[in-house]
């Protein structure tokens, strides 16, 4: 809403009264453009138009006029930039909504400026010719008073009323011959305050317009000879936020539409009325002193805290005295909770464009933003909401960033605004609006803006450095740097320095099969055709792999049972059984395409593949179903079964649909149809069958199974290390059944862990092989001691080296199981915890894991034993 009211009368104007933009630009910067010697300096807000156009002309004051437009506000539109052509003819006749810089050019501007000039072209004092007379030389006093007789003569209308006509006869009778007395008496008229429009805020050291003291008191002598219907129309209408329709306001008073309005029209003209009356000066007054405090932007609030009477109530409209200002303000839109001259969105589109090209070569500080707001008119206390209101911006840390739809977007101005690489959880902890951390790091990993300079710290990639592409990755670096081969410690010790790794992990993927030790201390890649590589076998074929399952045409997919972190794009690990069935081996990498790109297998510490988010969208997989996973020949098949109610299914139906098995099967096809589907070729009964899925781990299927088929397994006598005669449940045909087998560890009489040990059935190879051997006894005693103890008692062998996510959290020893998760690491050197080590722990305590160092679990060493799995059958 806008006022009612024009704020001031003609004679009284300046330059900048016809183009608003001008109270906006800075004196500095407009002086080199509409200076005149003739005229003082900043004249085009100080000196009345009148005297500008006598002391040079119209032609150059429209000349400058229109080049100060051009030069500085090209984007505003013509009925912005010059508001009085709506009610000029050649206003009329030219499309007032294109911008300056396409609607006009310099030689055609200034003839749109000049019809505005017409109302100045006489009455003017030429300053130059006042400015030579002698100091004290008094001025003639009738100048004004032929200024303004002048024109009236040119501005009254042939059909003015006559008591109007004859006032100014006499008037202009009186400035023609002011020492002749007229026989008609005459009244001078009595000069309305001269108060301009302010437009901007009043610089230190000039007067601004006092306020009324009881401006509420000023209103009541209006308010009180309106009526019942006036003030209804006056409070649902001229001063309502939420406008009441006529309609309503009709059936309210019963009347029609169109009556209300007339109402409305009546009431609004005897209000303008009013206000020029000498009645309404002391609320004009007190309106136009408002307007010049709070300048051309300000919030409802400042306007209510501006004076203690503007809270108070106009009783007899219902509402309070500063929503009667905010409607009769003068030059001034009221809406969405601001009072801005002009159009907010085109205000707030100027400081959004004007703070997005500050952004973008720098990071601004609080107070930089202040002063760009206020050449803008916005006050300090009020730049906060304006900066809210903007939107696409935030203020942290004393600083103002762009803060974009995206997540990366976001990240960025962080990083940027910090100045040095960040962790995912510090990034997150700035960014402070709901983001999951998950979403974080996948954004940050696939935008090309970012580089991760550490295993847990991302940078800007503008800034440079080193970027950190994991543990393999960097060793196959160095050794290329030093052309292919390199000592052992040279490659730790670099690594170190370098990267927040620890010496045991890089020695930990040193000794991986991708590496070839071929003399003492020295380490190259191993040859492709190497038989390391090539002749690589897992401890578990993918027969004897949990969630495998073989179709009729001999291919073996992978049950992929779907959870949120999926669908987000995290990657997942893979059993390693599956992984070396698709050729995979450690230290290696499989590319494979889908229907929609393409994605990563790797084998680092474990074998893992990238994200599938794309191919699950494209099958239009959700949350808990089964996506089952197979590749051949370099292309990856995802198969999603149909989807049924899960309340209509038999356990059975349930147990086949996790083999991916849709159909009906006749009860005596159960056992060869199963046991194919697992890799168990002549199985004939159903005992085989699931004494193969308990061997294979596959829990959730025998859960379903066995209440269907009673065996022996409901209650089996689990193979322990304290068994001195174990009966081995049936195994599968072709598994042999594992002789008792004295480990060398168990014998070692210095080893107190070992002493108390009993021999065992089983006992896992990988120890021997994999494990213990490649721990050093100096350094890693404690290690060996709990390998030897755990190994001892028939446990599976663990991860060695597991690094925890994308933070690469190192523990020395892992066994991430779904029922548990169990870590084991080497003991501090030191007495007390480090940052780094409780942030280690807090790591894989938030990601469900038990952890404890190496010397801890020796002292809880039935504990340990309680949550790991035994070892499997045939080690």
């Amino acid at each position: 809403m806008t006022g009612l009211i024009e704020p001031k009368p003609p004679w009284h104007h300046v330059l900048a009264d016809l183009l608003p933009a001008l109270r906006f630009g800075d004196p500095h910067q407009l002086g080199l453009v509409l200076n005149d010697v003739r005229l003082p300096g900043n004249w085009w807000n100080d000196i009345p138009l009148s005297d500008a156009i006598a002391t040079t002309s119209a032609s150059e004051v429209a000349q400058r006029a229109a080049h100060a437009l051009s030069v500085h506000w090209p984007h505003l539109m013509l009925a912005t930039a010059l508001p009085q052509l709506c009610f000029c003819p050649e206003g009329q006749q030219t499309d007032l909504t294109t911008s300056i810089a396409h609607a006009a050019s310099e030689e055609t501007l200034p003839q749109l400026v000049l019809p505005l000039l017409r109302p100045f072209l006489t009455g003017g004092r030429d300053l130059t010719k006042a400015a030579s007379a002698a100091p004290n030389t008094a001025a003639e006093p009738g100048t004004d008073v032929t200024a303004v007789t002048a024109w009236l003569e040119r501005l009254l209308s042939a059909d003015a009323p006559p008591a109007i006509r004859t006032a100014a006869e006499t008037l202009c009778a009186w400035a023609k011959h002011p020492g002749h007395e007229s026989d008609t008496p005459t009244t001078r008229p009595s000069p309305r305050p001269a108060v301009a429009t302010p437009e901007t805020p009043a610089p230190v050291g000039t007067a601004v317009p006092a306020l009324a003291a009881q401006p509420l008191d000023a209103l009541a002598p209006l308010v009180s000879t309106w009526g019942e219907r006036q003030l209804a129309i006056a409070a649902g209408r001229t001063f309502g936020q939420i406008r009441t329709s006529l309609e309503s306001l009709g059936e309210q008073f019963g009347v029609s539409r169109e009556r209300a309005r007339q109402i409305q029209v009546e009431l609004e003209k005897n209000l303008q009325q009013w206000l020029h009356s000498d009645a309404g000066q002391p609320f004009l007054s007190h309106l136009l002193a408002v307007q010049d405090h709070l300048g051309p932007v300000a919030t409802e609030q400042s306007l209510r805290a501006l004076h203690p009477a503007h809270a108070q109530p106009v009783v007899a409209l219902g509402l309070p005295l500063w929503q009667v200002i905010a409607s009769l303000l003068p030059d001034r839109t009221w809406t969405s909770g601001w009072l801005v001259q002009g159009d907010l969105d085109q205000c707030l589109e100027r400081t959004r464009s004007e703070l997005a090209a500050r952004c973008a070569t720098s990071v601004p500080p609080w107070s930089d933003v202040v002063e760009l707001l206020a050449h803008q008119g916005i006050r300090d206390t009020d730049a906060d909401a304006w900066l809210q209101e903007i939107k696409g911006f935030r203020l942290i840390d004393g600083h103002v960033l762009p803060w974009g739809r995206s997540i990366s977007d976001r990240a960025e101005a962080v990083l940027a605004l910090v100045g040095h690489p960040l962790s995912m959880e510090d990034l997150l902890s700035r960014l402070d609006d709901n983001t999951a951390l998950a979403s974080l790091r996948n954004q940050i990993q696939s935008d090309d803006r970012f580089l991760r300079r550490d295993r847990d710290l991302y940078g800007l990639r503008r800034w440079g450095g080193t970027p950190y592409l994991g543990i393999r990755e960097m060793i196959n670096r160095e050794l290329e740097s030093c052309g292919g081969e390199a000592q052992t410690e040279e490659i730790v010790t670099s690594l170190c320095s370098q990267f927040d790794v620890s010496e045991k992990s890089v020695r930990a993927y040193l000794s991986a099969p991708e590496y070839d030790r071929f003399q003492r201390g020295w380490v190259r890649l191993t040859a492709p055709d190497d038989p390391a590589l090539t002749d690589y076998q897992p401890r578990r074929d993918v027969a004897q792999t949990r969630r495998c399952f073989q179709t009729g045409q001999g291919t073996w997919w992978y049950r992929l049972d779907v959870n949120g972190e999926h669908l987000r794009g995290s990657g997942f690990t893979i059993p390693a059984g599956f992984a070396a069935h698709l050729g995979l081996v450690p230290g290696g990498r499989l590319e494979l395409s889908h229907e929609v790109g393409t994605t990563h297998l790797v084998w680092r510490n474990q074998p893992a593949c990238g994200s599938l988010r794309t191919l699950l969208e494209h099958i239009e997989a959700g949350e808990g179903d089964h996506v089952f996973l197979a590749a051949k020949d370099g292309h990856l098949k995802a198969l999603r079964l149909a989807e049924k109610d899960e309340r209509d299914l038999t356990d059975t139906q349930r147990a086949l649909r996790l083999m991916a098995l849709s159909g009906q099967i006749l009860e005596r096809d159960m056992p060869p149809v199963l046991g194919r589907r697992i890799g168990l070729n002549d199985a004939m009964t159903m005992d085989e069958v699931l004494t193969h899925l308990r061997t294979r781990g596959d829990k959730d299927i025998l859960e379903l199974l066995s209440p269907q088929y009673p065996t022996a397994l409901d209650d089996p006598s689990p193979v322990t290390a304290s068994d001195q005669s174990v009966t081995p449940s049936p195994k599968p045909a072709g598994v042999p059944v594992p002789e008792p087998a004295d480990s060398p560890d168990v014998q070692l009489a210095d080893d107190p862990a070992a002493e108390a040990q009993q021999p065992v059935t089983l006992r896992d190879p990988a120890w021997d092989e994999e494990i213990i051997p490649l721990l050093d006894r100096d350094s890693e005693a404690d290690l060996i001691d709990v390998a030897r103890a755990v190994a001892a008692h028939g446990k599976t062998a663990p991860i060695f080296g597991y690094e925890l996510g994308d933070g690469g959290w190192q523990a020395d020893f892992a066994w991430d199981q779904n029922s548990t998760k169990v870590a084991i690491v080497s003991s501090a050197p030191h007495a007390g915890p480090s940052p780094e080590i409780e942030r280690r722990d807090s790591a894989y305590q938030a990601a469900g894991w038990t952890i404890r160092s190496a010397t801890d679990w020796l002292t809880r060493l039935d504990e340990l034993l309680a949550l790991l799995p035994d070892a499997p059958a045939g080690s």
